[in-house]
C-alpha cells in the first residue's frame, strides 16, 4: 500500500461518500436523520480510526518511525478525507439535493422537540417532589424558552447544513482527528526522536 498520507486519505475520503450515499440512497425515510446520526456516531468512527492506524502502519512497515512521522501520517490522512468529505457532502446537500437537506433540516428539529420534551417530562416529575416551587418555576421558563427557539428554528427555515454551520461541525472533527492521532501515533512510535 501506498504510504502517502494524503492518497491514503483520498481513499477515507472516498469510502466515507460511499458510506454517505449508501445512506442517501436505501434509509433517506422518516428515519434519515437518526439514522444519518447512528451511521457516523458509530460506522464513520470506526472507519476513522482503522483509517489512521492503518496508514500510520503502513508508513512504518519494518522501519522504525518517530511519533512526528506516525502524528503526521495519522493526522494528514484524516484531515485530508474529513475535509474533503465535509465540502462534498456540503455541495451536494446545498445545491445538488436541497430536498435532503430540507428533510434533514425538519427531522433534526423534530428530534430535538422529542427530545426536549423527553427532558422536560422526567425534570418536571423530579421537580414535583420537591418543596422549592422555584426550581419547577425555572424548569418551566428554561422548557419554554428552548421551545420557542426551537419554533423560530422551524419557521426561519434554518439551514443547518450552512457552510458555516458544518465549518464548526469540521472544528470538532479537528479535534477527534488531534486526539486520534496523538493516540495511534503513541502507540505506534516505535523509535525516539534523537535516535
Amino acid at each position: 500500500m501506498t504510504k502517502n498520507p494524503v492518497a491514503v486519505g483520498f481513499g477515507l475520503f472516498l469510502a466515507t461518500m460511499l458510506t454517505f450515499f449508501v445512506v442517501y440512497y436505501f434509509f433517506a425515510d422518516a428515519n434519515y436523520f437518526d439514522t444519518s446520526m447512528k451511521v457516523n456516531a458509530f460506522g464513520m468512527t470506526f472507519l476513522y480510526v482503522l483509517a489512521g492506524f492503518l496508514s500510520v502502519v503502513w508508513l512504518r512497515g519494518s522501519n522504525k518511525i518517530t511519533y512526528p512521522q506516525a502524528f503526521k501520517q495519522c493526522f494528514v490522512t484524516l484531515f485530508v478525507g474529513g475535509g474533503l468529505s465535509i465540502l462534498s457532502i456540503f455541495a451536494f446537500l446545498n445545491y445538488v439535493d436541497t430536498d435532503a437537506r430540507e428533510m434533514l433540516n425538519h427531522q433534526y428539529i423534530q428530534t430535538e422537540m422529542k427530545n426536549l420534551d423527553e427532558s422536560y417530562a422526567k425534570l418536571k416529575l423530579e421537580a414535583a417532589n420537591q418543596k422549592d416551587r422555584t426550581k419547577a418555576k425555572e424548569l418551566e421558563d428554561n422548557y419554554n424558552d428552548a421551545k420557542l427557539a426551537r419554533e423560530i428554528a422551524r419557521k426561519e427555515n434554518k439551514n443547518y447544513f450552512s457552510f458555516q454551520f458544518l465549518s464548526a461541525v469540521f472544528g470538532g472533527f479537528l479535534l477527534f482527528y488531534l486526539l486520534l492521532s496523538i493516540i495511534i501515533a503513541g502507540f505506534l512510535k516505535n523509535k525516539k526522536r534523537y535516535e
